[in-house]
């Protein structure tokens, strides 16, 4: 089959595996497409962390016998049994597939080339490789989880064209359109947590559920080392639903904490310096929650500290059409590591730019 079609073939697993966006984590995601006769006869996805995988449920969709197949799918099939769901591997063998092509390798060590290897050894030709650029891009929460336990951070700032993320401290601002709302909420969606501070929360008072797309409301963190927070601010309001974790020092007045435990809201304590937690101890701690990836939302202060200490992978920054002239800075760093453009457009008269380290 020529390069065309298994390019085709491998949009077309993309394509599915960008419908399990916001449910499969920490698990990837995944497409798989079952070709016969140079026709598609079959496709899945992982839907719905907990449910089937893409190659089993583009086996179960199938209404033809599959001997002779070729399947597609966009990330190694698992062959380990530490999952609710079955392995994929011995299920691919047992419909008589042919061949099987994959965008790329699971970099989880109970994967890594074992599944690939026990394909082959069942006289299963396989390749590998296919778009793997594009591969990764899809599933970048997934590979650095994976690789490091620690989750995939994105900078989401707004900001005026001289930097300015507020006109004055501790004042809320609007800065940017509808239609950068509207890409901030599909944002939410798909990222596990939103993560801000206290002093955003406070001013903002900001709700961080998605509104003006379809998808689900990620889970909410905050940083909080003196446990400021307005116990009335939005944020707090449907702990009961969504999983709210605030980090606060350990020094932090236990009354609030109880007030606040009372109301399912996870309340981690960590040592402080000046009342700051060091970053990347509360990352670790994220990655241990099996939280892949954040969303961090602000403020200022929070922007800086991200920066300075090189603990993100991203900065999609939306700039406003306007200049204030005075204000708060988006952030202060003075050692700013160095990135690279990914991706650039317009959302309405807003510019937004993507940076990657």
């Amino acid at each position: 089959m020529s390069s065309e079609k298994h390019t085709r073939y491998m949009k077309r697993c993309f394509e599915l595996a960008l419908k399990g966006s916001g449910n499969v984590s920490p698990n990837p995601l995944v497409g798989a497409v079952i070709v016969k006769n140079e026709k598609i006869i079959s496709e899945g996805w992982h839907d719905k962390f907990g449910g089937a995988h893409a190659e089993a449920a583009a086996v179960r969709n199938s209404k033809v016998n599959l001997t002779g197949s070729t399947l597609y799918c966009n990330l190694e099939p698992c062959c380990h049994t530490d999952k609710k769901t079955p392995p994929c591997v011995p299920l691919i063998i047992q419909e008589g597939i042919k061949e099987v092509i994959i965008c790329n390798i699971d970099p989880n060590p109970k994967v890594a080339g074992k599944g690939i290897k026990q394909l082959v050894e069942a006289g299963i030709k396989v390749s590998t490789g296919i778009l793997e650029d594009e591969g990764i891009e899809i599933n970048k929460f997934y590979f650095k989880f994976i690789r490091t336990g620690l989750p995939y951070v994105t900078l989401k700032i707004a900001q005026t064209i001289d930097g300015k993320i507020t006109s004055a401290v501790g004042k809320q601002t609007w800065i940017t359109g509808e239609e950068s709302a509207v890409y901030v909420h599909r944002l939410r969606s798909i990222y596990d947590a939103v993560l801000a501070g206290a002093n955003t929360i406070n001013a903002d008072d900001p709700k961080f559920t998605v509104r003006k797309t379809e998808g689900r409301n990620p889970k909410k963190i905050i940083i909080d080392g003196a446990l400021s927070i307005n116990e009335n601010a939005g944020v707090l309001q449907d702990s009961m639903k969504l999983e709210t974790i605030i980090f606060c020092g350990s020094q932090t007045a236990q009354r609030k904490v109880n007030r606040l435990s009372k109301r399912s809201i996870s309340l981690i304590k960590m040592e402080t310096e000046k009342n700051r937690i060091e970053l990347n101890h509360i990352l670790k701690k994220i990655g241990e929650m099996n939280i892949s990836s954040i969303l961090v939302e602000g403020g200022a202060d929070i922007f800086s500290q991200f920066i300075s200490s090189s603990l993100f992978d991203e900065l999609d920054i939306i700039i406003a059409p306007v200049i204030f002239g005075k204000g708060l800075d988006s952030f202060k760093s003075p050692q700013m590591p160095q990135t690279a453009v990914k991706a650039q457009n317009f959302l309405g008269n807003d510019y937004h730019i993507i940076l990657t380290r």
